[in-house]
């Protein structure tokens, strides 16, 4: 995730980890606990969003990163769409062998298996 912001970076690790230890900690108690990791979902509007958020809180030093780091999220390709975070959601809660992590839509299944 190199080049996304520390700060996202290091929230979205964060809660990937507290996530993880969850599932460890009360799988004896027969709970689960699942990640759903979606990639770029236009349909979300998030870099649209994201933006109109960061207006005003930008440094000059930041802008060539900030700008590229938003520039990836029009970028053509796969994406993840909706339907595929509902069915990750759904294989979560149905699946009882389902992993933890669960790449949701093409471009999250390609960058997990890159990963």
């Amino acid at each position: 995730m190199a080049g996304e912001g520390a700060v996202y970076t290091a929230s979205k690790a964060a809660v990937n980890a507290f996530t993880e230890s969850m599932a460890l900690e009360v799988a004896q108690f027969g709970i689960r606990a699942h990640i759903v990791l979606p990639r770029r979902a236009p349909e979300t509007r998030f870099a649209e969003n994201g933006s109109s958020r960061m207006r005003g809180l930008d440094h000059e030093a930041y802008a060539d990163l900030v700008k590229g780091f938003m520039a990836r999220f029009s970028q053509p390709g796969p994406v993840t769409c909706s339907r595929d975070v509902a069915e990750a959601v759904w294989r979560a809660v149905n699946d009882p062998s389902s992993p933890v992590r669960i790449p949701a839509g093409a471009d999250a299944v390609a960058w997990a298996e890159a990963s």
